[in-house]
């Protein structure tokens, strides 16, 4: 049932085929039985696809949680990163702000779709496996020119009490995906 408010094309998609079922039954049956049996059906379309943009799913709040960290990482902000890191973690906290006092962030992208595992029914920890590719260059200045990084990014993350979710490991993958091997991050 929650994968019908996930996305609204599904729901649109069934709307318009039932209201063309029943638009071919009123001109071939020429019954104007059918005429307010299509407006109700388009009104329950309606009515379904506006309870899907109420309806946020576990799925969601992960995929706006992973646009969350990107547009963090790319904002270049110190405490906003450590933020989304989990404080079960404080030897990733430690790396990503020696990372982010290393490397200036100028984009980055993360590319949809984003899959989402969940490993426990309580929906409190998952895995979000997405393509991401980062852009950017040394605050040093050693290196005048940038440099891009893409990578197939598995993200463990983990609800905390607050209601938010965190970062609570990662692991990066050739672009191609899991089975494409591991990468060596460049910093």
């Amino acid at each position: 049932m929650s994968i019908l408010f996930e996305q609204q094309t599904t729901i649109l998609v069934v709307g318009l085929i039932g209201a063309a079922i029943i638009a071919g039954c009123l001109v071939q049956t020429g019954k104007k039985v059918f005429i307010p049996v299509f407006f109700l059906w388009i009104a329950l379309a309606a009515c379904a696809s506006l309870l899907e943009m109420t309806v946020v799913t576990p799925t969601e709040e992960v995929r706006d949680s992973v646009q969350y960290f990107g547009s963090a990482l790319q904002s270049n902000d110190k405490e906003r990163v450590l933020a989304v890191i989990s404080d079960i973690r404080p030897e990733m906290k430690r790396r990503a702000s020696y990372i982010l006092d290393t490397v200036t962030l100028e984009t980055v992208s993360i590319k949809n779709p984003i899959e989402v595992i969940f490993f426990d029914p309580q929906k409190t920890h998952c895995h979000a496996k997405f393509n991401v590719v980062v852009f950017g260059r040394l605050k040093s200045g050693v290196y005048s020119g940038g440099d891009r990084f893409a990578a197939f990014l598995v993200l463990d993350l983990i609800k905390e009490d607050d209601g938010k979710w965190r970062v609570a490991g990662y692991e990066t993958y050739d672009p191609r995906g899991e089975q494409a091997g591991k990468l060596v991050e460049p910093i």
